[in-house]
């Protein structure tokens, strides 16, 4: 019984196969294989779901943007934010990350220079009220 259906499936995708044989590029890319056919159909319908997610800077999101990043909490992304500035990814390692989490975050996370050089301009120390001049810890 199962012999059937697999023919039935095969004999359906050769089908739609040859439907579309005749566009001429999408012919040139269509395996010859039954098996490399199957695959191949079916990818057809993932490749349009792939959609590029613009890079969050770590510098500049806000904590609600840092948690929409897939495997960072709230807790992580204030953390994130009370360390910053960031020259590098690597330098998440000042908020808590792991080396290996920072890699696999690489894809989602950016750091924009310009935000680094501003926040370095700023001056690190700065008069109070009584005129006394106190410092940045940094």
């Amino acid at each position: 019984m199962k012999s059937l259906s697999v023919r039935v499936t095969l004999s359906a995708l050769l089908a739609l196969s040859l439907i579309s044989a005749s566009t001429p590029a999408i012919a040139a890319e269509r395996p010859t294989n039954p098996a490399q056919l199957l695959l191949w159909l079916l990818s057809m319908n993932t490749q349009g779901e792939q959609i590029e997610r613009p890079k969050i800077d770590v510098n500049s999101a806000t904590a609600e943007t840092l948690t929409q990043v897939p495997g960072l909490d709230r807790r992580q992304a204030l953390r994130i934010i009370a360390n910053r500035p960031y020259a590098t990814l690597q330098d998440l390692v000042r908020s808590g990350l792991s080396t290996r989490f920072i890699e696999r975050l690489a894809g989602l996370l950016t750091v924009d220079s310009k935000v680094v050089e501003r926040l370095s301009a700023e001056p690190s120390s700065r008069t109070t009220s009584s005129g006394k001049t106190a410092t940045r810890a940094r």
